[in-house]
């Protein structure tokens, strides 16, 4: 299927890289028997329908359908090409592959390729300045005397962009990158009658990178006080929109996995200062509210979320639509309260990771506490008739909670802090939570299952030869001296077309190699659909130990439909074109006589 690169090589790249780590680094997945199962990084959903299979290296969605080997994978992921994406896994698995896998049209354009090369050599550049440069001295200055360690600084490849861009614009044009090209992506600013600037001249440099780890933007500090405005971020381009990405998350996903939590923070220096404490679980928004995209983003990794903004009022207000849209998603939302008007980059330099974590992080607000504390704000609790209709708005949103524990508790709380009696309160409740359909019984009503994309054939009862048909070629694919038997006692007389095209493929494997490898299978195959009925085969549990018995039962089923089925649909064709009506009637008669035969079978 790709000719340019040995299939030994492809084999080696897929060996090395096992199908399950490689996805956890894009999708939270929990071992469930044999397989593992996560939510599908490939459409919208809320129950997990993406299966992960470590024995066969494949995934499936029972969902969208999408399915394949760990290539394939990074290829739908990341819209890389077959070549991008052995290149990548190669590289993740320290395999050196031959120069001639480096021949093939890349998956991004030619210019979003010089622009990578391009950020890829000023994050070098201005780190360099920053650490070894009389230039970079007052930059680096800054970052010490806000109290951050050589380590960090080089983590985060921070760097310093000099007054002079005259550095900065020779240094670019000797590595082959033209002022037009320079200004259209905002490296430069035009000036009047005069060459152009570094747009962050002047400036300490924070380096924005994608999910895998490349520079895409800048961040820069003014460090002077009349440098305006205080932040200034890369313009947007093809491959940086701030609403899509995160700062941090490339290396901290991981760590975000791992712990099933992530906090998000507002600024660089929040990030950069827990990363110092040893708080590594860490990301930050790039002066934008946080998007649906981000949070969808990030429930893929995790369950818990836990909002750790600005304490002042807008820091408030920030966390609280945060927080709405976080649930949206479906995430569990903690909302972390700093004290004494702080941001957490301030807290951590004046009290220390370990308090921060314990008396910041670890006493998060539930969603729902915040959710008092911020309505709070909005109304005059002297009055009577304000504080009623506080009271109604907390009560209303407490019918959403599901768990009736939690549910039981601020009931109490409520009753307590205003003198009610909880037993009018849960009558309030239950008469909200009858009110909306949302909080019935999920089990009669599930409203996290996404019922618009489902298996292939969804609803429709299957006929017994087309089962018969993929219970037989999933064994086939699982036991491979299943195979000799079918083609002696079948040969190819399966009727569905899919199934054919699988059988000619997986008859032409075993002739080659003897065995059957799901993902040489896949290689094989052109027809995406088909190769994602492949993967739902492979992925299907089926009984580890089959019988001869079972296997003929299936052969049996095909052979009638082969046989008795196909002749009596030929039958009701020659019936239909009769004109002669004794003939049609003879006809007529012995499709009577099949079908009751038929029927004792």
């Amino acid at each position: 299927m790709y000719p340019e690169i040995p299939q030994e090589i492809i084999r080696n790249v897929r060996e090395q890289n096992d199908i399950v780590e490689v996805i956890e680094e894009y999708v939270a997945l929990k071992k469930q028997g044999r397989n593992h199962k996560g939510l599908c990084p490939f459409h919208d959903e809320k129950t997990p329908s993406f299966s992960v299979a470590k024995d066969r290296q494949m995934f499936h969605c029972f969902g969208c359908g999408q399915g394949g080997d760990v290539i394939e994978f990074m290829m739908e992921i990341e819209s890389f090409s077959f070549v991008e994406a052995i290149q990548y896994l190669a590289n993740r698995a320290g395999i050196t592959l031959p120069d001639t896998t480096s021949t093939t049209q890349p998956s991004i354009s030619k210019e979003a390729n010089e622009l990578l090369k391009a950020f890829d050599w000023l994050t070098k550049y201005y780190h360099h300045l920053l650490k070894y440069s009389d230039d970079g001295k007052q930059g680096l200055q800054y970052l010490l005397d806000r109290g951050l360690n050589e380590k960090t600084i080089d983590d985060f490849q921070l760097g310093y962009s000099p007054v002079n861009s005259k550095f900065t614009i020779n240094f670019l044009e000797k590595k082959g990158f033209h002022e037009q090209f320079l200004i259209k992506y905002g490296f430069l600013s035009p000036r009047e009658n005069s060459p152009p600037v570094d747009i962050f001249r002047g400036r300490v440099i924070f380096p924005i990178k994608n999910h895998l780890g490349r520079t895409v933007a800048f961040g820069g500090r003014a460090i002077q006080d009349d440098q305006q405005p205080k932040y200034l971020n890369s313009i947007e381009h093809e491959l940086f929109q701030k609403s899509n990405l995160l700062f941090h998350f490339d290396e901290a996903k991981n760590h975000i996995r791992k712990q099933n939590q992530v906090i998000i923070f507002e600024g660089y220096m929040d990030v950069l200062r827990a990363y110092q404490a040893g708080i590594k679980n860490i990301v930050a928004t790039l002066g934008t509210s946080l998007t649906e995209y981000q949070a969808k983003l990030l429930k893929r990794y995790v369950d818990t979320v836990i909002l750790c903004y600005d304490a002042d009022n807008a820091g408030f207000q920030a966390s609280y639509n945060a927080a709405n849209l976080l649930k949206k998603v479906g995430c569990e939302v903690k909302i972390a309260q700093v004290k004494d008007n702080m941001d957490p980059d301030e807290y951590i330099l004046t009290y220390g990771g370990e308090q921060f974590k314990e008396q910041v992080i670890d006493a998060s607000d539930t969603y729902f506490k915040f959710f008092m504390k911020f309505k709070k704000k909005q109304y005059n609790l002297s009055i009577d008739s304000e504080k009623l209709a506080y009271i109604e708005t907390i009560v209303e949103k407490l019918a959403e909670i599901e768990s009736p524990i939690e549910r039981d508790f601020y009931i109490t709380d409520i009753a307590d802090e205003f003198q009610l009696s909880s037993d009018i309160i849960k009558h309030d409740v239950e008469k909200y939570r009858k009110r909306n359909q949302n909080f019935m019984d999920k089990s009669s009503h599930n409203s996290n299952t996404n019922t618009k994309i489902m298996m292939t054939h969804p609803s429709q009862v299957l006929p017994a030869y087309y089962n018969a048909e993929r219970m037989l070629l999933a064994h086939m694919l699982k036991h491979t001296h299943i195979i000799e038997k079918v083609q002696q006692k079948l040969n190819g007389r399966f009727n569905a077309e899919e199934h054919k095209v699988i059988l000619t493929h997986l008859y032409a494997l075993y002739e080659e190699q003897r065995e059957i490898d799901p993902n040489e299978l896949l290689d094989k195959i052109q027809d995406q659909e088909i190769k994602k009925i492949v993967t739902e085969l492979v992925i299907t549990p089926i009984n580890e130990e089959v019988s001869d018995q079972e296997i003929n039962d299936y052969i049996d089923i095909i052979n009638m439909e082969a046989n008795d089925y196909a002749y009596l649909r030929s039958l009701k064709e020659k019936q239909k074109k009769e004109q002669n009506p004794l003939i049609a009637a003879q006809i007529g008669l012995e499709i009577i006589e099949i079908e009751k035969q038929l029927k004792k079978i």
